[in-house]
C-alpha cells in the first residue's frame, strides 16, 4: 500500500485528505552478496489494484471515493536497497522503492505525481546457502 496524507487549517476550518493506493509491485532485482551484507538494485513494475481517497472537514460529512478511473494501471520505477541476512536465521533489510512514470491519468500539468517509499523488512533463511 502507497498514499499519502494531507493536513491543513484555514480560518479555523481543520481539512484532511487522505489517499491509499494498492499495488502488486514486481521488482526484478540483482542480489549481491558479500559475507552476510547484501546489496540488490533494479527495476520494478506495479500494477494498481485498487485506489481510494477519504477527505474529512470540520464541520463537514466526510467523504469517501473510489479513485481507481483517475490513477495509471502500471508505475515502472526502480529499486536500491541493503541488508545483513545470517547464513541460517535472521535477516533485515531496507530498500527504497521510487517511480520514474507520473500515476495520474490526464495530468496536463508540469507537476508529476510520483510514487516513493521506504521498506523495512524481516526474512528468515531456511538451511544453508
Amino acid at each position: 500500500m502507497k498514499g499519502a496524507k494531507h493536513d491543513e487549517t484555514t480560518s479555523g476550518i481543520q481539512e484532511k485528505d487522505r489517499i491509499r493506493l494498492h499495488y502488486i509491485d514486481v521488482p526484478i532485482l540483482a542480489h549481491f552478496n558479500a559475507g552476510g551484507l547484501f546489496f540488490e538494485v533494479g527495476p520494478q513494475i506495479g500494477f494498481n489494484v485498487a485506489a481510494n481517497s477519504h477527505s474529512e472537514a470540520t464541520g463537514y460529512a466526510s467523504i469517501d471515493q473510489d479513485i481507481k478511473d483517475r490513477i495509471k494501471t502500471a508505475d515502472f520505477g526502480y529499486v536500491g536497497g541493503l541488508g545483513y541476512q545470517l547464513a541460517n536465521g535472521p535477516g533485515i533489510g531496507l530498500r527504497y522503492n521510487g517511480s520514474f512514470t507520473d500515476i495520474q491519468k490526464g495530468n496536463t500539468s508540469s507537476d508529476a505525481t510520483r510514487n516513493s517509499v521506504f521498506q523495512l523488512y524481516l526474512t528468515y533463511m531456511f538451511g544453508k546457502k
